[in-house]
C-alpha cells in the first residue's frame, strides 16, 4: 500500500474515532439468521465475530494475526473465547491507542497487543502465525492480492485465513463508486467466485465461501436508527457539527450499501 494510501485509510479510520462507540468497537456489520431473527444490534455483531470465529476454528494457544484490527474488539472477544494470542495490526494511530486500553480493560494484557503497520508490508518472519483473519479490512486495500500474499507469507504451513469482502450486489454508477472509495472500499467484487479467485491467487487453498448478503443487510438501518437515537448525546459529547457531518456523511454510505452491497466470507488455507 502507498504511503499516501495508507495515510488516507488511516486518517479516515482516526477521523470517526470516538464515534466508534456506536456501534460497541466492532467495525464490522451484524449477523441475523432471518427477518424474523429479533437480536439487537450490538448482540448481532458481536454474533458475527462468532461465526467468523468458528469458521476459523481456533485452537487453544495458536498465534493469530489480525489483519486491520480496528481498535481490537473482536480480537478481545475470540482471545477470550478460545485462549489464544492475536496480534492486531492497523495504519490508524488512534486505533492502537484505543485497542490498548480495551485490552487492559478486558484483562488481556499480553495476550492481544495491537502495532501500527501494513497489511501489505508485514514487520513478521515468514511463518509464525497458526491462523489470521482479515475482518471488513480486505476492501481497504490498495492491492488485495499483495495483502493475501503476505498473510500467506507470515502463516504456517496448513495455517488458517478467514476474510471478509464487500461485493457489488447490483450496478454501481459513477456517484456510488465516489462515496464508497471515499470510505476506503475503492474495489468492491462482483460475485463469489472473483472473492475465491483472490484467495487462490495469493497460494491459499478455498475451503468455504459463503455468501451472508441477506444476513447482515439490516445493520444498515440498525446502525441509523441508533445513531438517531444517540444523536443529543453524541452531540454534547463531541459537538453539534461533527456529529452533523458524521450523520451525513454516514447516511450516504450505508444507504448505498443497504441497497447494492453483500457480503462474503471466506475460509481458506495455506497448503501445508
Amino acid at each position: 500500500m502507498s504511503e499516501q494510501v495508507i495515510d488516507q485509510v488511516g486518517e479516515y479510520y482516526d477521523d470517526i474515532g470516538e464515534l466508534v462507540e456506536l456501534v460497541g468497537g466492532n467495525l464490522h456489520v451484524g449477523y441475523w439468521e432471518s427477518d424474523e431473527d429479533d437480536t439487537p444490534f450490538l448482540a448481532a455483531m458481536q454474533r458475527l465475530t462468532t461465526e467468523v470465529g468458528a469458521l476459523l476454528a481456533l485452537r487453544k494457544g495458536e498465534q493469530v494475526l489480525d489483519v486491520g484490527c480496528g481498535v481490537g474488539e473482536p480480537a478481545v472477544r475470540l482471545a477470550q473465547r478460545h485462549a489464544v494470542t492475536i496480534t492486531g495490526i492497523t495504519v490508524s494511530h488512534w486505533q492502537v491507542a484505543e485497542s490498548a486500553r480495551r485490552v487492559v480493560a478486558a484483562g488481556l494484557r499480553g495476550r492481544v497487543t495491537t502495532r501500527y503497520a501494513d497489511a501489505a508490508a508485514q514487520p513478521f518472519p515468514d511463518g509464525v502465525f497458526d491462523a489470521a483473519l482479515a475482518f471488513d479490512s480486505l476492501p481497504s486495500a490498495q492491492d488485495k492480492t499483495r495483502w493475501l500474499r503476505e498473510i500467506h507469507r507470515v502463516l504456517r504451513p496448513g495455517g488458517r485465513l478467514v476474510f471478509t469482502e464487500y461485493p457489488h450486489t447490483a450496478e454501481l454508477t459513477a456517484a456510488d463508486r465516489e462515496v464508497l472509495t471515499a470510505n476506503t472500499i475503492a474495489h468492491p467484487p462482483a460475485t463469489l467466485d472473483e472473492s475465491v479467485a483472490l484467495a487462490e491467487s495469493a497460494g491459499f487453498r478455498v475451503t468455504a465461501a459463503l455468501d451472508w448478503s441477506e444476513r447482515v443487510r439490516r445493520t444498515y438501518d440498525e446502525f441509523l436508527t441508533t445513531l438517531a437515537e444517540q444523536r443529543p448525546t453524541l452531540a454534547e459529547e463531541y459537538g453539534s457539527d461533527r456529529v452533523t457531518m458524521f450523520s451525513t456523511a454516514i447516511t450516504t454510505m450505508f444507504s448505498l450499501c443497504r441497497d447494492k452491497i453483500g457480503y462474503h466470507v471466506i475460509a481458506c488455507e495455506k497448503p501445508a
